[in-house]
């Protein structure tokens, strides 16, 4: 249960996305991750631009709720996502998170090189199996969590 929950806390955060121009364009992303039966989800994070410019999520304004008590994610700093349309997928290099869960405190985790795949021509990606790595060193964090699936939908 310990890892599910913070499995899940991880997975919301996995993919959420660098930095553009300051002229650019805001935007907005919708995002859901589930792992180990848990589902964390937001609505409305900023972005820096919009597909399929690169751009930076703003990891103050992605506030996730999670279908399990207890459970809290934050995003540790604002990743960078960058798209590429000719082979359908969106790539952050780093997302870092912290979970929060009873019992256990709080685990800091990264995930690196994540792709996730667009749906269609809209700009949903989805995506899964992606591992994220316990940088806390803490005794009851895991070492390592798989992500079941993730969903972005930017807007």
């Amino acid at each position: 249960m310990r890892s599910a929950i913070l499995l899940a806390g991880i997975s919301l955060t996995a993919l959420a996305v660098t930095a553009a121009p300051a002229h650019a364009a805001t935007g907005l992303v919708d995002g859901a991750v589930t792992a180990a039966g848990v589902t964390c989800s937001w609505t409305n994070a900023t972005t820096s631009d919009v597909p399929p410019n690169t751009l930076v999520v703003d990891h103050t304004t992605v506030h996730p709720s999670c279908s399990s008590g207890g459970i809290s994610v934050t995003l540790s700093a604002s990743p960078t996502v960058s798209f590429d349309d000719a082979a359908g997928t969106a790539f952050s290099p780093q997302i870092d998170v912290s979970v929060s869960a009873p019992i256990v405190g709080t685990c800091s985790y990264r995930v690196t090189n994540a792709t996730v795949n667009r749906q269609g021509t809209g700009r949903t990606y989805t995506g899964g199996g992606l591992t994220a790595t316990e940088t806390s060193n803490r005794l009851l964090c895991p070492d390592t969590q798989t992500i079941d699936s993730v969903t972005f939908t930017f807007h």
